[in-house]
């Protein structure tokens, strides 16, 4: 049998060539993260996991942000919120789907992932995992950024005082593959946006505006990263609440709007916290502001 990092990367259908790890430190550890690459790197990667850095991969294809994810390999989700024991067999139970595979990560969750017969394009995965999310009853919400960094198997779980809870585990790979149709049919559909009565409508150019979220995913897509220390805290406030006014209008939950933020510039990477600003007021900002960024960088309505 391959050694378990490599499993991993075949059963994401991965190149290890292409493919971007990163350590991360326990909490109370000096350091930041440190970036790699799986086919460079892995050696000294698994040094660092023994110095004490948890070492996690990215299952997407592209690069390190959001915004050069170029195509998606897998859907994933997982719950932290019971026993592992009782999540090995969640996927079947809430979505009458067999995981292509699932990893124990030794701390509170089992990954499960649903792989697909061949790459994506990023629009349609968030989508789709929006959707899964939906259906996964009671995951953690939070895991499902494009180029979101998952625990890698055969690494060792360090926990928060810097001790090993166990190696990494590939308990369960021989499950299908699924194509995006596939899932398309099984999964639930967002909610269906309400037709808006006039006075809600947030322009003033006298037409409505309210898009579906498909084309909201792709104009917030539009707009680069975040980056900390830039100077543009209050525009991406101000991207957010509009974001937040988008959804609403359509009369999709507030959390689908945190979670789309989230996976585009993600509290842990980018210097804020998505929630903290979500909560921090917003209610004079309509949807148009978020549709003005992104024309800024190139996004027009229905563009193909």
């Amino acid at each position: 049998m391959q050694p378990k990092p490599h499993w991993h990367l075949d059963l994401l259908g991965r190149d290890e060539r292409d493919v971007h790890i990163r350590a991360i430190p326990y909490k109370g550890k000096a350091g930041g993260a440190i970036n790699g690459n799986f086919a460079m790197d892995l050696e000294h990667f698994q040094d660092l996991n023994n110095q004490g850095y948890g070492i996690y991969l990215q299952p997407n294809i592209g690069g390190t942000k959001a915004k050069d994810i170029s195509l998606c390999s897998t859907l994933f989700f997982e719950h932290d919120d019971r026993p592992r024991s009782k999540q090995v067999g969640l996927c079947e139970s809430l979505l009458g789907l067999e995981p292509t595979f699932q990893i124990d990560t030794q701390g509170k969750s089992i990954h499960q992932y649903l792989g697909l017969k061949s790459p994506i394009e990023p629009a349609l995965w968030t989508v789709l995992m929006e959707r899964l999310h939906i259906a996964a009853e009671g995951c953690d919400r939070s895991r499902k950024g494009k180029n979101r960094m998952m625990r890698m198997a055969g690494s060792h779980y360090i926990n928060r005082s810097g001790e090993s809870q166990g190696q990494v585990q590939i308990i369960s790979a021989d499950g299908p593959r699924y194509s995006a149709e596939e899932l398309d049919a099984v999964l639930p559909q967002l909610p269906v946006p309400k037709p808006q009565p006039a006075a809600r409508k947030r322009f003033t150019s006298g037409r409505h505006n309210s898009l579906p979220l498909r084309e909201i995913v792709n104009a917030l897509e539009a707009i680069p990263q975040r980056v900390e220390g830039s100077g543009t805290y209050a525009d991406y406030r101000d991207i957010l609440w509009g974001l937040m006014a988008a959804c609403r209008d359509i009369d999709v939950d507030e959390q689908v709007a945190i979670d789309l933020m989230e996976a585009h510039s993600p509290s842990h990477s980018c210097g804020w916290d998505v929630v903290q600003v979500d909560r921090s007021g917003g209610e004079q900002i309509g949807a148009g502001t978020l549709f003005f960024h992104a024309k800024q960088h190139g996004w027009s309505r229905y563009a193909r």
